[in-house]
């Protein structure tokens, strides 16, 4: 079975729990790619420590879907709010028509505040010009996505599992000469987790695990789950994921 708590902490990440399950709201989240001498960069941003949602983490830009959002549909809504919460965040502007879809992630039930986000992907220029608005965001960074993730295992870089997840694969990603092609080919993976408490561990089970449907870490069987304790999470990916 899975465990509940009321709330739990990890460093600058908090949970809150819930017994009833809440709506999830629509979000957009942008990975911005791109290519310099040195490789494949990603943008992260550092979020104010004065705010009551995740304070302090690196994050890729993003937020929820407003009613003034355009859009016909989910999708054409999730790519307008990234695009207005990159330029509000970052001061860059992009098209909707570029943004390729990597991802959906959906919160778990168990947890208050929900929200069903759409992670695009969108490749631009090394010379683009990064200006944070100074209140919610105070900082950023470009990172190769290895070096991202290894800061994070040090302790350096405090950030969400599903930041960390999604470093990882635009890690492998990057490793093709066009990987935003490679995106297009694919269907977007959902990210719905399920929320285990082991010890001084919380566990995150993805679809294909085999302790998805029941909670049993002690099942055999593939693993795809994210393990985390004291602020540091470490992501397990599928054996065949690419």
């Amino acid at each position: 079975m899975f465990s509940v708590l009321n709330a739990c902490r990890f460093s600058s990440v908090v949970l809150e729990f819930s017994e009833e399950i809440q709506p999830a709201v629509p979000a957009a989240t942008v990975i911005l790619l791109r290519h310099t001498t040195n490789g494949f960069e990603v943008l992260l941003l550092r979020r104010s420590d004065a705010l009551k949602h995740m304070p302090g983490m690196w994050v890729f830009p993003g937020g929820k879907v407003e009613p003034d959002d355009g859009g016909i549909d989910e999708m054409g809504r999730a790519c307008a709010a990234g695009c207005r919460e990159l330029e509000e965040e970052a001061g860059i502007s992009i098209a909707p028509s570029v943004m390729t879809p990597f991802s959906h992630w959906l919160t778990p039930t168990v947890v208050t505040r929900r929200f069903a986000t759409w992670f695009f992907l969108v490749q631009v220029k090394e010379t683009v010009t990064v200006q944070v608005d100074g209140r919610e965001i105070v900082d950023f960074q470009w990172w190769q996505p290895a070096d991202a993730v290894a800061a994070h295992h040090r302790g350096d870089l405090p950030m969400s599992p599903p930041t960390l997840v999604s470093l990882h694969d635009v890690e492998r990603l990057a490793q093709f000469p066009s990987p935003e092609e490679l995106v297009q080919r694919r269907e977007p993976p959902l990210f719905f987790p399920r929320v285990v408490r082991e010890a001084d561990q919380m566990v995150f089970l993805y679809p294909g695990d085999a302790a998805y449907d029941s909670g049993d870490l002690g099942r055999e069987g593939n693993l795809h789950r994210t393990i985390g304790a004291a602020g540091i999470f470490s992501y397990v990916p599928m054996a065949d994921t690419p």
